[in-house]
Formats: structure tokens, sequence, C-alpha cells
């Protein structure tokens, strides 16, 4: 079977980059039977070098989402001649005419339409998010499969779009043992200039992370004046609004550190007291995971696929409301014994997320 996999987000600091990535990996330790073309961006080419002779490479300069990919990337399939393609997000061509299968990661879009989650004028976002709309009930419509990362966003498939369940298939998320750092004696914390113990959040500031109430909770927090709240991501927009949130509301005890490298983020896991994860949804949940291979304590959300994904292994909060999340803190960090069963019940957690196992799934998917 000839199959292409439209691994343009390869190479990106992108949670769908990640994912194209290790399923790619994994998949040329597996398969040596089907024949792969892997459509990679030019920019990020040199990222990807094939170590299957199944696999060939094909270089293509077309960015993600817009008009120019919904034209080009039917040319370069016309080309391949696929009896399947793989399209790991939503932006499926239109006019892509090979049978193909699409990964969904959650429906945010779907259920968070905002304005505030965006930097374009009310009616350049309107016109993207009908844009969108057209193109993800395509997807989802005329896709021979579909996976999802989640139970959770399964059933948002089935309830928005209103198709049969057994055409979507679950296949979990891996989570990479490679952010473990050993240097305890990393000077990061002394970069930060941060003196207390700390509550931790590491991704971006987009509106459903829910930022805002965290901080907000947190400076009502009785032991506030103890602790600081570490907010870990690369500035952009998103970060530089929740910046000139905190100065107008006088917020204090917040850390903005930009973006940190995997070696220092690892040192921040190991010496942070919780780590906290408001969210009001998501696909999957990677970030509270990575937190726990560093021994972090969680602190999630109830919202979305957390419960689903984290288990028994974390603490969880109604993130709309600030008392729970003041009360959840406070059994937390006053409880040493509940610290070390969340540890070692989190280390057995993270045996059930393995790139290599969704590999698997999704061959099967493929056959």
């Amino acid at each position: 079977m000839r199959i292409a996999i439209d691994a343009r987000f390869m190479g990106t600091a992108t949670g769908i980059g990640r994912y194209v990535s290790e399923l790619i990996f994994n998949l040329e330790n597996i398969d040596y039977n089907n024949q792969y073309f892997i459509l990679i961006n030019k920019e990020n080419e040199n990222k990807y070098i094939s170590n299957n002779p199944s696999f060939t490479k094909v270089v293509v300069d077309i960015p993600w989402y817009g008009i120019r990919e919904q034209i080009e990337i039917p040319k370069v399939l016309n080309k391949i001649k696929p009896d399947l393609v793989h399209f790991p997000h939503f932006n499926v061509p239109i006019f892509s005419k090979f049978p193909f299968i699409v990964t969904i990661h959650d429906l945010i879009l779907t259920r968070y339409p905002s304005i505030r989650a965006t930097t374009l004028s009310p009616i350049k976002y309107f016109l993207k998010n009908l844009l969108y709309r057209i193109i993800i009930s395509h997807a989802v419509k005329r896709s021979k499969a579909i996976i999802a990362v989640s139970e959770f966003t399964k059933l948002d498939i089935v309830k928005f779009f209103k198709i049969k369940g057994d055409k979507v298939f679950v296949t979990y998320e891996g989570v990479s043992r490679a952010l473990v750092n050993s240097n305890e004696n990393n000077n990061i914390l002394e970069n930060l200039n941060t003196k207390k113990d700390f509550l931790l959040y590491v991704g971006n500031a987009y509106p459903h992370k829910n930022l805002e109430f965290l901080i907000s909770a947190f400076n009502k927090f009785k032991n506030f004046e103890n602790y600081e709240l570490v907010l870990v991501g690369k500035e952009d927009y998103f970060y530089k609004r929740l910046k000139n949130f905190v100065i107008q509301n006088n917020f204090k005890n917040i850390i903005f550190t930009g973006f940190v490298d995997d070696e220092n983020l690892s040192v921040l896991y190991k010496r942070c007291s919780v780590y906290v994860f408001p969210s009001l949804c998501e696909g999957f949940g990677l970030p509270p995971l990575e937190a726990m291979t560093n021994g972090a304590v969680v602190l999630s959300s109830n919202y979305s696929c957390l419960p689903e994904i984290l288990k028994d292994c974390a603490i969880y909060f109604n993130p709309k409301d600030e008392s729970d999340f003041n009360d959840k803190l406070s059994q937390i960090l006053g409880n040493n014994d509940l610290k070390q069963d969340l540890r070692a019940k989190s280390q057995e957690l993270l045996k059930n997320y393995s790139w290599e196992k969704m590999a698997e799934q999704t061959l099967e998917i493929y056959n």
C-alpha cells in the first residue's frame, strides 16, 4: 500500500509537530511492508532523515492553513498517487480525491470560538472561523476513518458532527521521558530570581488555558505570600496581554520566564511545589504528563479529557471556582504523604502512554 503522510508540521514546536514526528519515527521501526511518502516543508527538511528504505521524503514549500494548501497539496498527491493519505490535523484539502484518514486532536475552536483567541479583526476572524468549520466538517464527513487522541475528543466529534462512533478510533498519545535532567544544580532558579517555593505552569496563554483565572485565584490563596507562580511560555501576543492583566490588577508574586529549553524546564518541574493546569479544554493533556515524568505533583482542572488521562494521579479542581482551587491547593501543599502517593501512582500511569503503541494502533487503522 502506498501511504502519504502530511508531515509539514514536523520540526515545529507544536503538539502536532511532536505527534507526527513520533508517529513517523515509530512507524519506521515497525513497518517495512507499506511504502510511505512523507510530505515535509522545505524549511524543516533537514529535521527528517529516513532510516527505513520504504520511507521517501517529499519536500514541499506549502504553508499550513490558507488557500495554498487547498490548491497545492492535491497537486502533490496527484504525482504520488497514494492508496491512502493521513492528515494529522483537520486542515484536509477539500478537493483531494484520494482516500484519507484524519487525526482530530481537539474541538477547541468549535467549543470556544472567541475573538479573544485571535489577533485578527472581527470580520477576518468570522471568515476564518467559517472556513475552519467548512474544512473540518469536510474532513470528518469524507474521511475513511478518524483518529481521536482521547475518548473525550471522540465523544465530542460524534456529538458535534452527528456521525457514528465506529468511524472514530482512539489512539492515546505518548509521553517522552527525554525531558528528564539529573542536573539539580542548574542556575535557572537563580536567573529567575525566585526565592520562594513556587507553583508552575508550562504552555501557551490562549484564552482556553484559563490563566487569568489561575493568577486571580492564586493571589487569593491564604499563604500566597510564601509562594510564587511561575508561568513558562514563549512570549507572544497572548502572553503580553496576560502581563498587562497582571499589571492592571496589581497581582503579586507572578513570574513570566519566556521560553525555557528542555534542560532548564526539567529543573523547574523537579523543583516546583505543584504543577498547575487550569485548562478549560484539552484534547489529550500532555503537559501534566510531562510534569509527572520529572516527579512533579499535579493540580489539574477537572474539565474535558483531563480526568480520563490523568486518572487518580492528580488532584482536581473546578476551573471556574477560585475557592475550590485554593482548597485543593492547600490540600496538596499541607500533605507530604499525599504528594508521595501521587508521585508513586503517576509513575505507573506513565507506562500507559507510549508513542510506540500509538504507532502500532495507527498502522492497524491504515491496514
